[in-house]
């Protein structure tokens, strides 16, 4: 049978935009909704299966896009999700991904694998790629251009509808499916996508970025934050049910860090002009004058800085950062051409003095990494320090290991799942360790055996992700990050249970 939407008569079309073009291929775009930003999902009413064969074209025009294949739809919200995911960076870089997730009715995207499929090309700006999909009992399996992709086992669900999915703009080409019909319930198009986020600043200009979260000593939580209109600083005092904002107060010089301690400091760390750090004591009202620090960026860099705030168990202050090495050139789209490092500096005196940096890859001068941006890291309940950092043009992500709380590092090894535009890990109650990147989608990674195994949610799409976490109650987090289109940030609470990441959202009504 081949797929055709037909002016969508025989289809939910749950999400998105969806058209076919005279080619008979069919155009999926996203739109915002209730659920995943800019996603579209098509579900086909008319028939259900159990065991399948399919075979459809992966196409891209953009290089921010997902592409997917539903099987076994039960309702809106439960179904498998054959998916192509792509970003920016895995599209520059020429990697081709895979993945087979389930979504269970959280709204979330369970990721059950994630694959790096090699000789394929990466999808850029429209490349076709053919599919072939075979789901026989619980295992299912996929080849791209005839290799091999996926061959996962899960048994959740066993038969049901199938259909197209995509985040902003997928085409389908040449759908075909050939299966044993099965019967299946009447299909409920009442059944809506779950919402579990929400813009708590509308009103402050679009470009909302450079987010930074955190629960002061008195239990307020804080959100400073950029946007086309300046910086502002949101406050909520009853566990981010609810927000007002103001403009950033005078002398708060740059993110937010809550030591264990209560101390509510403001720090910039970069370059000589730009190092400061400021102080509040009461709740980030008001902030003292700005203390300069004495600080030297690494040399042979074209511009440093640094993020990603971490402290220790002892109370010693980690800060990553990084800059674009001398020998870089243009375009980074030019695979190889752009080249960076990435350092940590700690401070045992808390902030108001760092060390020099030290390289992430070690200090072997004839060797060195330059292939390292944004790093993350946690402290491990044996006193090592995890570092993850995003790649240019690697697969995966970087991982290196400190054992002498961050004076030295590396060497750099290939980490355990690709990743971009990380947000600084956080450690709840129950120790769980957790942070997101972007890719694919955006995408929670927990670990609870400190870093050796890692699961993936994918709680909404992202083009830009870049955001902030903090642990509101015991084994509750708040994330706020970065819309797709540019437009007001997001906040999102994400409960942390033996089970896995579930929402817990609790925003009112009207929000």
């Amino acid at each position: 049978m081949k797929l055709a939407l037909d002016g969508g008569r025989d289809w939910h079309l749950a999400g998105g935009k969806w058209e076919e073009d005279e080619q008979g291929i069919c155009v999926g775009r996203g739109e915002d909704g209730e659920g995943l930003q800019g996603y579209g999902l098509a579900f086909y009413r008319p028939k259900a299966y159990a065991d399948l064969e399919a075979e459809f074209r992966v196409q891209m025009p953009t290089n921010h896009a997902d592409l997917g294949f539903i099987v076994r739809a039960q309702d809106p919200t439960h179904y498998y999700l054959i998916l192509v995911p792509q970003c920016g960076q895995g599209y520059r870089a020429q990697h081709f991904w895979a993945a087979l997730s389930v979504a269970d009715g959280s709204g979330y995207l369970r990721l059950l694998a994630l694959e790096h499929v090699q000789r394929v090309p990466s999808n850029p700006l429209g490349i076709v790629n053919p599919a072939r999909l075979r789901v026989v009992g619980n295992r299912f399996q996929v080849w791209v251009n005839g290799h091999p992709a996926l061959d996962v086992c899960d048994d959740r669900y066993r038969q049901g509808r199938i259909g197209l999915a995509g985040f902003a703009q997928a085409r389908h080409g040449q759908v075909q499916v050939e299966g044993a019909e099965v019967a299946a319930p009447p299909w409920d198009e009442n059944v809506g996508q779950v919402r579990n986020w929400v813009a708590p600043f509308p009103g402050q200009g679009e470009t909302q970025r450079a987010i930074s979260l955190v629960k002061t000593a008195g239990g307020h939580l804080l959100c400073a934050f950029t946007s086309s209109t300046g910086r502002h600083l949101g406050r909520s005092v009853d566990g981010g049910q609810t927000w007002s904002v103001e403009p950033a107060p005078a002398n708060m010089v740059g993110g937010l860090q809550v030591l264990r301690h209560g101390r509510l400091l403001s720090l910039s760390l970069g370059s000589k002009a730009e190092s400061a750090w400021s102080e509040s004591m009461d709740e980030g009202k008001t902030w003292s004058a700005p203390v300069p620090i004495d600080f030297e960026a690494p040399a042979g860099l074209k511009g440093f800085g640094t993020g990603w705030p971490l402290e220790l168990r002892d109370g010693t202050l980690i800060r990553f950062g990084l800059g674009g090495h001398e020998t870089s050139s243009e375009p980074i789209t030019k695979w190889g051409a752009v080249h960076c490092q990435a350092f940590a500096t700690r401070s045992t005196d808390g902030g108001r003095t760092w060390s020099p940096p030290a390289n992430l890859d070690g200090e072997a001068g004839e060797m060195g990494n330059l292939d390292l941006t944004e790093p993350v890291g946690f402290e491990t309940i044996d006193g090592r320090i995890m570092c993850l950092i995003r790649p240019i043009y690697s697969p995966w992500m970087w991982e290196t290991w400190s054992h002498d709380q961050g004076r030295t590092w590396g060497p750099c090894v290939r980490g355990p799942f690709a990743g971009w535009a990380p947000s600084a890990p956080v450690r709840v109650q129950s120790g769980a360790v957790l942070f997101p990147t972007r890719f694919p989608g955006l995408t929670l990674h927990t670990t609870r055996d400190e870093g050796m195994n890692w699961d993936h949610t994918y709680i909404d799409t992202s083009i830009w992700a870049m955001g902030s976490l903090c642990e509101v109650e015991p084994n509750k987090i708040l994330f706020a990050y970065e819309d797709s289109w540019r437009g007001p940030l997001r906040l999102q609470f994400v409960r942390v249970t033996p089970q896995g990441l579930m929402p817990a959202r609790t925003f009112p009504a009207d929000l």
